[in-house]
Formats: C-alpha cells, structure tokens, sequence
C-alpha cells in the first residue's frame, strides 16, 4: 500500500515494515524462549481486545461525568491542610 506518491519515501516506509517484521519476530523468539513454547498466551493477539472502535464506544472514564463537576470544584478549593487531615483520618 502506498502511503505517498514519493517512490523514496515508500521504499523508505516498507523498510520500515520489515525492520518492524523483523524486531517482533526476535521479541517472539525471545519471549518463546523465555516462557517456552506453550504458553497460555498462545493465539493472543493485543488486537482482539483493544479494538481502537470498542474504545472510542465506551466511556470508561467516570471521574469527568457532569454530576462530579461540584465535588471537584469544592476538592480543589478546599484548603490543602483540610484534604490531608480527611485523607489521614478515612485511611
């Protein structure tokens, strides 16, 4: 696939792709000679659980809801002395 209609900048690009290739294959090597060859993480691919549409589907980050805005806002003005000593005491 050409990223450009530069002929360098693709020979570039698919050198790139095989050093890139050629890098996973000796951390593949490695970590198979590290853990051997049957390990639990066998047909595992990082790709299947972070698909890039899951992520951007789902809000996981609750700390930015609406309803929390009044409670950051007097946490942040609180004075810091305050916030130790709750902190101190709740733990």
């Amino acid at each position: 696939m050409a990223l450009s209609h530069d002929p360098i900048v693709n020979a570039k690009l698919d050198e790139l792709r095989l050093r890139d290739a050629e890098f996973g294959a000796r951390a593949e090597m490695r970590v198979r000679a590290k853990y051997g060859e049957s390990t639990s993480m066998d047909g595992y691919h990082f790709s299947q659980s972070f698909a890039r549409d899951a992520q951007a589907s789902q809000q996981i980050d609750w700390v930015h809801q609406p309803w929390l805005r009044p409670l950051r806002f007097a946490h942040r003005h609180t004075p810091r002395w305050i916030r130790f000593a709750v902190k101190k005491v709740a733990s």
